[in-house]
């Protein structure tokens, strides 16, 4: 049976796909906080070290936790593989829930959320973690 509250609730329906775009620190963070909610992750960049990079800095941070008894074995391993590393955007379309959290530059940002675009669903839910850039001057460049 599944535990409906290890889900992220969306108003009358459950996010289940969650795609984060950039494997920086920002986005291994919202990976981790997704995927401990229980969502299956994909964690997307188009470097392969930073991907690895953020495989090995997850496993340290976890690590971490069950060295502070916050968490055991078990749910170290369920967290881990709740999250896939991916270097093609195509990989994102069955998300329900894609967050961008990449460089702050917004002509970047708008490719990016263009090709997004034209792999996901209606239904997905784009997002940016973006700190400095007008989220209305990123939306203006989508369908």
């Amino acid at each position: 049976m599944e535990n409906q509250k290890s889900k992220i609730k969306n108003q009358d329906s459950y996010i289940h796909n969650v795609g984060v775009i950039g494997a920086g620190t920002m986005g291994s963070g919202i990976a981790q906080v997704a995927a401990t909610a229980g969502c299956q992750v994909k964690l997307f960049d188009v470097n392969q070290e930073q991907l690895d990079k953020a495989q090995a800095g997850l496993e340290k941070i976890l690590n971490r936790l069950i060295e502070k008894g916050r968490i055991d074995a078990a749910e170290k391993n369920r967290i881990q593989s709740h999250i896939s590393y991916v270097n093609t955007i195509k990989d994102l379309a069955d998300s329900d829930l894609t967050i961008e959290a990449i460089i702050e530059n917004l002509d970047i940002k708008k490719k990016v959320f263009q090709e997004l675009e034209s792999h996901v669903s209606d239904s997905c839910i784009i997002a940016s973690n973006t700190s400095s850039l007008s989220i209305a001057s990123i939306a203006a460049s989508l369908d």
